[in-house]
């Protein structure tokens, strides 16, 4: 194929991929202010009142949650649509690779927002907004908490691709198991680096949790990386 047809053909597959998301964002805007109380009641205690800042800033937070849930529920598509452009160039085994990996990915990603939500996200808010109950009365930001759930989620479902990203690195030979396990240390200073960057916390707390999660899952992709 030419340039100008690949290029045609790229544009048809996101044309698809953008008219089925923007579908999706209208059929979920209804349901959006709930999303926006099921947040707000499932992290904050009942004595925080909950403040708009900005004229527009609930209408950002819902049109956010429209777009999220949308790429969400169509990344199926997406992914779809992204292998029959690029499939004609590829090999049978990079399509048996992508076939492995990719479900794999998926699942950490979805693991890691899981733990997120559930586990980290209510103590975090829970320790912050006590740390400071007895000095002020506790009102926040909707749009800021809101920024604060999606990057801990985020964050969670990147960071949990790390078995995957450290066992691929020792298959492909870009870094031996032997190396890992003899710089620990060093690596464990790295971790703590990348969880001061994705969670900056005066608390700590988040640190620490993020540290943990880091460590854990850089101990189980040894273990998996010695049956490979």
């Amino acid at each position: 194929m030419s340039l100008s047809d690949h290029l045609r053909e790229l544009r048809n597959r996101m044309a698809v991929v953008i008219a089925v998301t923007l579908v999706l964002m209208v059929a979920i805007f209804p349901f959006a202010g709930l999303i926006v109380e099921d947040i707000r009641d499932h992290f904050a205690p009942a004595n925080v009142t909950f403040i708009i800042l900005a004229p527009l800033e609930l209408w950002r937070i819902k049109l956010t949650i429209c777009f999220i849930g949308a790429m969400a529920i169509g990344f199926p598509l997406l992914i779809y649509e992204s292998f029959r452009f690029a499939a004609p160039g590829l090999y049978s085994h990079e399509k048996r690779f992508l076939y492995l990996v990719f479900p794999f990915s998926l699942l950490l990603f979805i693991a890691g927002e899981l733990i997120a939500y559930f586990v980290t996200l209510p103590l975090f808010f829970r320790i912050v907004i006590g740390y400071g109950s007895g000095v002020a009365a506790p009102w926040l930001s909707l749009g800021e908490t809101f920024n604060i759930v999606t990057n801990f989620m985020l964050g969670f479902g990147l960071v949990f691709q790390l078995p995957l990203i450290i066992v691929l690195a020792i298959k492909m030979g870009l870094v031996k198991r032997e190396t890992l396990i003899k710089g620990r240390l060093a690596v464990y200073g790295l971790l703590f680096g990348v969880s001061v960057f994705m969670s900056p916390d005066p608390t700590m707390f988040s640190q620490v949790v993020v540290l943990a999660i880091l460590a854990v899952l850089f101990e189980i992709s040894l273990l998996i990386a010695r049956f490979i």
